[in-house]
């Protein structure tokens, strides 16, 4: 009998990443590595829209929406998530008053149901809510822990040194001046914008909004470094994190939505969508954008992006090496592959 083959399926390959900056390509050439650093020949990559069936004792491991997880449970799932309650049952973001919708996951996270292993990579504000048993997580994190044999919780990893890459070679921007990503529910900062007006700072002069930035286009990248001190993303859902931690090493400073993002203890730099927290916005991003210098700025971004860089846990190692050993225990594992709906 041939040794069990460990699947591995993201939408990029492995190779694509870093001339591809995208987190489904890091993902892709950081995960692919590890496990072929351990088990050698047993991995193999299969492109996402491939027909995969794994069979016997074999191991997959993807995300979802990877269409074998549907019915294959020999798996370790790596996933986003921020156990929200409210988007866990209705896809929505529905506290404050707002019923906003987002990505409905409840199908596909109906896949995780008997699945062996859930690697969940998540932020610090959702992993203390977690540890706090808030509501706003709760239930859906206890069904997470129901679903599947092995859950593990993890900070985001980045490649540090990659996203790194422009720090320190720009001077300081001449104007205190924000970058807003707004573009749909999953990168929401209407409101955020619509603040910005009120207070009377002028669109593409104390701000611009922007839907998408082409990371693998260098040119821009650096003229943003170079112009906006800060960089917002408010969305109501978790796809924030990741995005802005690139910029956080990049040297800019970082302000976003308090469902995933805390300002590193400083809360002017947070947005919250509590009525009763809108003065505490309005003062917050005037303070910012009217009381700091440029200098005052790029101090608080330095700060922020210091205690990041000396983090062992959001280094990769951090996550592909217990995931790596939840490969090596299912290999030997009698769990079941075939399963589901």
């Amino acid at each position: 009998m041939s040794d069990p083959v460990i699947h591995v399926s993201f939408p990029q390959p492995p190779d694509a990443y870093p001339a591809t900056r995208h987190w489904h390509a890091q993902i892709s050439r950081f995960v692919t590595e590890a496990l072929t650093a351990r088990f050698g020949r047993r991995v193999a990559f299969a492109p996402w829209t491939a027909p995969l069936a794994p069979r016997g004792r074999d191991v997959l491991v993807s995300f979802l929406p990877h269409p074998a997880l549907r019915t294959w449970k020999r798996s370790v799932v790596v996933e986003n998530m921020n156990f929200d309650v409210d988007k866990w049952r209705h896809g929505a973001f529905r506290r404050h008053g707002y019923d906003a919708p987002l990505d409905a996951v409840a199908e596909t996270y109906r896949w995780l149901e008997g699945q062996y292993a859930l690697v969940v990579l998540s932020n610090d504000v959702a992993m203390r809510r977690v540890a706090a048993r808030d509501p706003r997580v709760a239930a859906c994190h206890d069904w997470a822990v129901a679903a599947v044999r092995h859950l593990s919780l993890h900070p985001h990893p980045i490649d540090k040194v990659e996203f790194s890459r422009l720090h320190g070679r720009f001077p300081v921007p001449d104007k205190v001046r924000m970058l807003v990503y707004h573009g749909g529910p999953r990168k929401n900062s209407a409101e955020l914008v619509a603040t910005l007006r009120d207070l009377g700072f002028r669109e593409n002069a104390d701000f611009s909004v922007v839907g998408h930035v082409p990371k693998g286009n260098g040119d821009l990248l650096a003229f943003l470094r170079q112009n906006f001190a800060v960089v917002a993303n408010t969305s109501f859902s978790e796809t924030g994190p990741i995005n802005m931690i690139e910029y956080l090493l990049s040297g800019h400073a970082v302000y976003g939505h308090d469902d995933w993002w805390d300002g590193a203890g400083n809360a002017h730099f947070c947005w919250s969508y509590d009525p009763a927290a809108q003065a505490a916005n309005r003062a917050g991003l005037t303070h910012i954008l009217r009381a700091m210098a440029p200098a005052d700025v790029a101090a608080e971004a330095e700060r922020v992006r210091a205690r990041y860089v000396e983090r062992t846990d959001t280094d990769w190692p951090a996550v592909l090496v217990p995931l790596c050993d939840r490969v090596a225990a299912l290999l030997e594992d009698d769990h079941p592959g075939e399963g589901g709906r």
